[in-house]
């Protein structure tokens, strides 16, 4: 993780890091991201389908994701970056509007499956593609951009319910929108540059083979148990999944936990949750600037005790309405920075060959904490018959996500110094 000179001379090397493209894809992963949790009370009552029943949804849409995220290294190896990205924007638009037109429950559930492959597939492919080309700072901005189309979201649905429209035409706008995206990503190709010079391959620590060529070098075989094997594997995607875990748990059930732990309104719980978004989008931009001169170990660091301390803030208990409105910004904060810097960190702690493999591990990981983070919490607080219990959960996933950061910082140093 502390190679960051090392990959600022690649930057210059002549790959470039961010085109309009790279940008657009992390904007389309965004969009539709925070709809179902959102939506699901008046979507559920359209298809006549209890609440609970959004979790059926929701294990097709991980098991979707999950799936293409360890698949999706051969496909961009075959068809290459670009047209992998215009693969899953397709398939997420195909899935945005079947999901508008759905007369009953099991037609979304049909739908959900090109839903979670296609953000399984844009997810790798994207990561994939800046993690050896770009800085952490731009990786965060890049970032930045998936929470700023996840707010976009997350506000043109509330609009739309609150105005008295049916929630299918809040699909059918973000799946529109979703098509422009598609049609502008698939009118360019040629601006996606897989290749990697021989020089920069070995600037990376990689054996300069095959003119370079990252889709030639992984034809090598790099099955799940040979990941596995390597120093910090583990870790590292324990800490992405205890990560996610906070930040879906947080999306699904900050709601929920101020109308009945709080003693807030709906509506302004509404907006109470909506702030989680708003501090997701400025702590990427904030970090961004600040991987400027941290490395990738500090912003994970930095991160998780941001994240402490807004655990710390839901369990003091305090007079006013300054507690509730900070909390979820600093948990939108607190999770900004870690992915970000776990994707650059990674072709420099398991080699540029292995990166997109490793990142489709991490993305699995990812997809299934989306699904059982919220889901298991639900098991927590009908143990515990409260949603006081929230910020205790969110405390026990964050010391695990510290725990293995502790592994992987330990890695990280051994690897800096040659060991």
């Amino acid at each position: 993780m502390a190679h960051e000179q090392i990959h600022g001379d690649i930057v210059r090397a002549g790959t470039p890091g961010v085109s309009l493209q790279v940008i657009l894809g992390f904007l389309a992963i965004g969009l539709p991201e925070a709809l179902l949790g959102a939506s699901w009370p008046a979507m559920g009552a359209g298809v006549h389908a209890p609440l609970v029943a959004v979790v059926g949804i929701a294990a097709v849409l991980a098991a979707g994701s999950a799936a293409a995220a360890i698949t999706a290294e051969p496909v961009a190896r075959r068809f290459g970056s670009g047209r992998t990205v215009d693969m899953g924007v397709a398939l997420t638009v195909l899935a945005l509007l079947g999901f508008s037109f759905a007369p009953h429950y099991w037609v979304l559930l049909i739908f959900a499956l090109p839903y979670g492959i296609g953000s399984g597939m844009l997810v790798v492919a994207l990561n994939a593609y800046v993690s050896v080309r770009s800085a952490n700072a731009r990786i965060t901005w890049l970032h930045a951009t998936t929470a700023f189309g996840a707010l976009v979201g997350h506000t043109v649905l509330g609009w739309i319910i609150a105005d008295g429209a049916d929630w299918r035409w809040a699909y059918r706008t973000i799946g529109l929108v979703q098509l422009a995206l598609a049609v502008v990503l698939a009118a360019d190709t040629r601006r996606w540059r897989d290749h990697l010079t021989a020089a920069q391959m070995a600037q990376l620590g990689e054996t300069p083979y095959a003119q370079g060529d990252w889709r030639h070098d992984m034809r090598r075989p790099h099955v799940v148990r040979t990941l596995m094997d390597m120093p910090a594997a583990v870790a590292v995607i324990v800490l992405m999944f205890a990560t996610t875990s906070v930040e879906q748990t947080t999306m699904l059930w900050a709601s929920s936990y101020m109308v009945h732990a709080g003693g807030m309104s709906i509506h302004t719980a509404g907006v109470y949750a909506n702030l989680f978004f708003v501090g997701l989008v400025a702590g990427s931009v904030v970090a961004g600037v600040v991987a400027l001169k941290v490395r990738d170990v500090w912003m994970v660091v930095g991160g998780i005790a941001v994240l402490l301390g807004a655990v710390v803030l839901m369990v003091v208990p305090m007079a006013g309405l300054w507690r509730a409105l900070t909390a979820p910004v600093l948990l939108g904060v607190g999770c900004a920075p870690i992915a970000p810097a776990v994707v650059h960190a990674t072709p420099r702690l398991f080699g540029a060959a292995r990166t997109p493999a490793m990142i489709g591990m991490q993305t699995a990981a990812v997809s299934l904490a989306t699904l059982v983070g919220p889901v298991l919490f639900a098991g927590v607080e009908r143990v515990s018959g409260s949603m006081h219990a929230l910020p205790w959960y969110l405390l026990g996933f964050t010391v695990i996500a510290l725990a293995a950061y502790a592994r992987v910082a330990r890695v990280a140093r051994l690897h800096a110094r040659g060991e």
